[in-house]
């Protein structure tokens, strides 16, 4: 099979440099933020699903080219990158986990968990075992599909989530009287 000349060059000199630069800040960010202990609200998970998609894609376009003749340092760039992505991913567990405590479950969040759930097998699966890229899009379409449907759904999961965290609070504050608001004004239908 012939691959396009242009998609390898693509992938090593525009992709992978800016691969790379993004890794480099996301470290860095990554070690100011356990050095100091002081968690943005929100960011780091979404910096993380960036630098995840971005790698990824460099590999999968990379992936054709690693067969062929002196190209073996695409293989070793390969397991470097999922190597790499592990301690992000349990940053990411770590950040998203301090927004749930908080504020319960929400669509953002449980799709930022699943991610998370995603990256940790494709890592480790392409760190240490073989590496089949058909596992990629499988497990992708898998993941996809149990979150867009059933009671594990993430609006099924969110909305469980935020309605418990809203009666809780309710509670917390004596707002809730036999599973009705106090206070609460009852319209009658005729009076409107």
């Amino acid at each position: 099979n012939e691959y396009p000349n242009g998609l390898k060059i693509f992938a090593q000199y525009v992709l992978l440099p800016l691969l790379t630069l993004y890794l480099i800040i996301l470290y860095s960010y990554g070690a100011k933020i356990i050095i100091s202990w002081d968690w943005p609200k929100g960011i780091v998970s979404y910096l993380i699903s960036c630098v995840s998609v971005l790698g990824i894609l460099t590999v999968l376009l990379f992936h054709p080219y690693g067969h062929l003749k002196n190209n073996s340092w695409i293989k070793k760039l390969t397991r470097i990158f999922y190597f790499l992505l592990i301690p992000l991913v349990i940053i990411l567990f770590i950040a998203i986990g301090f927004r749930i405590g908080d504020y319960g479950i929400t669509i953002n969040r449980y799709g930022i968990v699943l991610l998370g759930i995603w990256l940790t097998i494709i890592a480790s699966y392409f760190s240490f075992a073989k590496k089949n890229i058909k596992l990629i899009p499988i497990s992708l379409a898998i993941i996809l599909g149990l979150m867009s449907f059933g009671p594990w759904s993430m609006f099924n999961v969110s909305e469980k989530s935020q309605t418990n965290r809203l009666v809780s609070i309710l509670e917390n504050n004596n707002l809730l009287q036999n599973g009705k608001i106090k206070n609460e004004v009852l319209w009658e239908t005729d009076s409107l």
